[in-house]
C-alpha cells in the first residue's frame, strides 16, 4: 500500500526494484531527492540520494546507513519528543563549524564566537529559526536553544530540514538537521557520516529544488 502525505503529495511506494525510485517521481518538485527510511519505531535507517539526469531518468547515486530519532520516524513530531518528522521537506541551506565544503546551497559558517543559536523556546517569536546574539543578552531562553558552535562534531557540517518553518508552529518541533553521526540515535535529526554530509552539501543545487523524504516503512 502506498502512503500519501498531505502537502507535497509524495507517495511511499513499495520497494520492488532497487533501480526504481521509492517515491512518485511526478510528485517531487525538482530533480534531487534525499530519501530516508526506517522500520516503524526504529532508529537505524537508510539514506539514499536520487538524482534525475538529462535524459529524465532517476538514478540512485548512493545508499548509506543512517540514524534517526530514538523514537523513530513519525508524523507526531513535537518539541520534547525524539521523533524524526515524517514527510517530505525542502533542503534550502546548510551550516557548519568547519569551512564551506564547496556548497551550492547557501552555507552559514559558524565562527568560534559561540553566538549562533537555533531557537527552541516555544514562547519566543524566533522559534525554529537561527539567531545571533551573546548570552545573556539573547531575546529568548538560551536553555531552550542550541548553541550551534558548541555541538561537536555533529555540526561540523549540516543541512537544515525545512520542517515547521515559515511559519513555525510553537511546540510542533524545531532544529531538525541532517548532520554528522556519533554512532547513536538522535533527538530527531538524521545523522550520517561526515563524509556523506559534505558530499550532499557539495552536490545539492538550489536550481534542482532538493528535498528530503523521511518515512517509516
Amino acid at each position: 500500500m502506498a502512503v500519501f502525505v498531505v502537502g507535497l503529495g509524495i507517495a511511499l511506494l513499495p520497494r520492488t526494484n532497487p533501480d526504481i525510485p521509492p517515491f512518485d517521481p511526478e510528485a517531487v518538485p525538482g530533480t534531487q531527492v534525499v530519501w530516508v527510511t526506517a522500520p516503524r519505531g526504529a532508529a537505524r535507517a537508510t539514506l539514499e540520494l536520487w538524482q534525475r539526469n538529462r535524459l529524465r531518468d532517476w538514478k540512485r547515486t548512493f545508499a548509506v546507513p543512517a540514524w534517526v530519532g530514538a523514537e523513530g520516524i513519525s508524523p507526531d513530531a513535537a518539541e520534547g519528543r525524539a521523533f524524526t518528522p515524517q514527510g517530505t521537506f525542502a533542503l534550502t541551506e546548510g551550516f557548519g563549524r568547519k569551512p564551506d565544503p564547496a556548497a551550492q546551497l547557501p552555507y552559514l559558517a559558524i565562527d568560534r564566537s559561540n553566538t549562533w543559536w537555533w531557537v527552541s523556546d516555544v514562547r519566543s517569536p524566533l522559534y525554529n529559526t537561527e539567531y545571533r546574539c551573546t548570552a545573556p543578552h539573547c531575546p529568548f531562553d538560551t536553555t531552550r536553544a542550541e548553541n550551534l558552535g558548541r555541538v561537536d562534531p555533529q555540526y561540523n557540517h549540516a543541512l537544515v530540514i525545512d520542517y515547521n518553518r515559515a511559519p513555525a508552529v510553537p511546540g510542533a518541533g524545531s532544529a531538525f538537521f541532517l548532520h554528522g553521526d556519533i554512532g547513536e540515535p538522535t533527538a530527531g535529526c538524521v545523522a550520517v557520516s561526515e563524509d556523506v554530509v559534505r558530499a550532499l552539501i557539495a552536490t545539492l543545487q538550489p536550481s534542482r529544488r532538493p528535498v528530503i523524504g523521511m518515512y517509516a516503512s
